[in-house]
């Protein structure tokens, strides 16, 4: 045993990272990328102490080194290289980094990994008081890290706090079902379901909506794979596939579904927005269908372009941006940006990840968990958030490294939960 696994054992860097990122994205979802650096630091660290290069699944390492290296060549036919070149280099960064947590997580032993459950509750815990703490008190906390007014001077309003929150509500519906882990283990059902509960009455307290959606989707996996799990699997699978075959149909398929949306007597403006937005990008994506407008080109793509959306029943109709920074989608947004090539990469990862659970993670509680996790990860990514922003990628990472931790009792020369 090397000196810094003596002080800073496997179990305490990553618990760090459990205890923090909850509480860290009711605060400020975006120092969640700090979080990741400081740990993957200390994971390097602990490598270097051992004199061994990261253990990783073979499939996930070919997938990430396709995605940076397809990312950089994209910076010859970008709209925007700058961008390009300097996503690229994130996306590397991120790729090496994960591959370090990934390998430090298959480090633990059974009272490592207790120990790491325990933290990991704690900051769960921790981070829905703090979500009950600011809707009861209308934001207070958000309110004084702003200064207690808007950019504009105004006094900030419990709508604009709370929207603060709309990040750490997907960090939520992601955790929860990690959590549910060690909360089962500790109390049983009656606590795991007391935790689902809470954390959906929680966050459906906030504006969102796909955190409430994730949430449930998570649920009804986690049902369905205690029982029938290889009937989940190739369900989830086949929704990354669905996905995937969409995109090209989506101008096609969008007259369509908004029909459907004003027949079942949904308004909400951000769904009606959503399907404007993904038409828009779907149309462009089709121009460039081999090669795309260049990694993180979404937000060039439309600049300028403007579309109608009905806003009923607050203002009727109004004009918004065609396509404000990034599709809403993560098979979308590779698309437009990397072609049919990245979407394909971007599917894989999902598609990899499905697979490993269902071939390496033993253990009827961890199995459902596990795909629960897929599936809110899934439903996040299809309908929230940009796929290469740094702290949503910091999450995912965070998010399969925690649940790695947790679920993975093998040789560490075996796959890895990607």
């Amino acid at each position: 045993m090397n000196t810094f696994q003596r002080y800073v054992p496997a179990y305490a860097t990553l618990s760090v990272a459990a205890a923090l990122t909850t509480p860290v994205s009711a605060l400020e979802p975006l120092w969640l990328t700090v979080i990741a650096a400081l740990v993957t630091l200390a994971a390097i660290a602990e490598h270097a102490g051992r004199r061994e290069w990261p253990r990783i699944q073979p499939t996930l390492a070919k997938l990430l080194v396709a995605l940076v290296i397809w990312g950089a060549a994209s910076i010859i036919w970008s709209v925007a290289p700058d961008r390009s070149l300097s996503q690229a280099f994130e996306l590397l960064l991120f790729a090496a980094g994960t591959a370090f947590l990934l390998s430090t997580a298959l480090t633990l032993d059974p009272r490592g990994r207790h120990l790491f459950g325990n933290f990991l509750l704690f900051g769960f815990t921790l981070g829905l008081l703090l979500v009950f703490f600011e809707l009861t008190t209308g934001g207070y906390v958000h309110s004084a890290l702003n200064g207690h007014y808007g950019p504009d001077g105004t006094e900030l309003t419990r709508a604009m706090n709370l929207f603060e929150l709309n990040r750490a509500s997907s960090v939520i519906s992601l955790m929860l079902w990690i959590a549910i882990i060690p909360a089962w283990r500790r109390a049983g059902w009656v606590g795991a379901c007391a935790l689902i509960i809470v954390s959906l009455f929680a966050i459906s307290k906030l504006q969102p909506g796909a955190p409430v959606l994730a949430v449930t989707a998570g649920a009804a996996t986690f049902a369905l794979a205690w029982f029938v799990p290889r009937f989940v699997a190739f369900f989830l699978m086949g929704t990354i596939v669905f996905g995937f075959v969409m995109i090209p149909a989506l101008p096609t398929l969008q007259p369509i579904l908004t029909n459907i949306i004003h027949g079942l007597g949904l308004s909400e403006f951000s769904l009606h927005h959503r399907m404007a937005i993904w038409q828009f990008a779907s149309e462009y994506a089709i121009a460039r269908p081999l090669t795309g407008w260049g990694l993180d080109a979404s937000r060039l793509v439309g600049v300028g372009q403007m579309v109608t959306v009905n806003d009923a029943p607050n203002i009727g109709f109004r004009n918004v941006d065609v396509l404000p920074l990034h599709p809403h989608n993560a098979t979308l947004q590779a698309w437009l940006e990397l072609g049919v090539i990245g979407a394909l990469i971007i599917s894989g990862l999902f598609t990899a990840a499905t697979i490993t659970i269902r071939r390496n993670v033993e253990g009827r509680l961890e199995r459902a968990a596990s795909y629960a996790t897929l599936a809110a990860a899934l439903i996040n990514a299809g309908l929230s958030f940009g796929v290469w922003q740094g702290w949503w990628i910091s999450t995912l990472a965070l998010v399969a490294v925690m649940l790695t931790a947790l679920v993975y009792t093998r040789q560490p020369d075996a796959a890895v939960l990607a």
